[in-house]
């Protein structure tokens, strides 16, 4: 399972006056740094930023083990959350630019466009009305096509 948290200690405040900010610096020990890298989702990206808590721990030795969840496949997840998931994909929002361009078109946003070619009024739907369900399963296909023959 994924950690959830790592320990480090406090060792410095750096004052970014051009940003308004502090920059608040943690060292961690060296044979738990793939894990805190991992945690932190790898090199930071200016354009997203990620929000973090920090909290003392009375003894770094009782650190709880916290762990995420068992990553479900894509399979086992509702049409709603693959649809809510795709809709926040760059990917999935440059294919229905590309090749859904009309329906994009007349709405240019991914859950709306998604909602009107499958014909709903809501994503949840997508896991009550069958005909939108199968819909969507089309439309998913044809996106994991799209990547396929876009890397080819």
């Amino acid at each position: 399972m994924k950690p959830l948290a790592f320990r480090g200690t406090y060792s410095d405040w750096r004052l970014v006056k051009t940003r308004g900010v502090v920059q608040v610096v943690m060292e961690i020990p060296l044979a738990d740094a793939d894990s805190a890298y991992q945690i932190l989702g790898g090199m930071p990206d200016a354009s997203k930023e990620r929000w973090f808590a920090v909290a003392p721990l009375s003894d770094a030795k009782q650190l709880p083990v916290l762990s995420l969840p068992a990553k479900r496949e894509w399979r086992d997840l509702e049409p709603q959350q693959q649809a809510g998931i795709r809709c926040n994909e760059p990917t999935f929002i440059a294919f229905l630019q590309e090749q859904k361009f009309c329906d994009w078109h007349e709405t240019n946003n991914a859950a709306d466009c998604v909602r009107l070619i499958c014909g709903v009024q809501s994503r949840s739907e997508l896991s009550t009305n069958q005909k939108a369900r199968m819909i969507w399963h089309g439309l998913d296909n044809q996106f994991e096509a799209w990547k396929i023959a876009e890397r080819a």
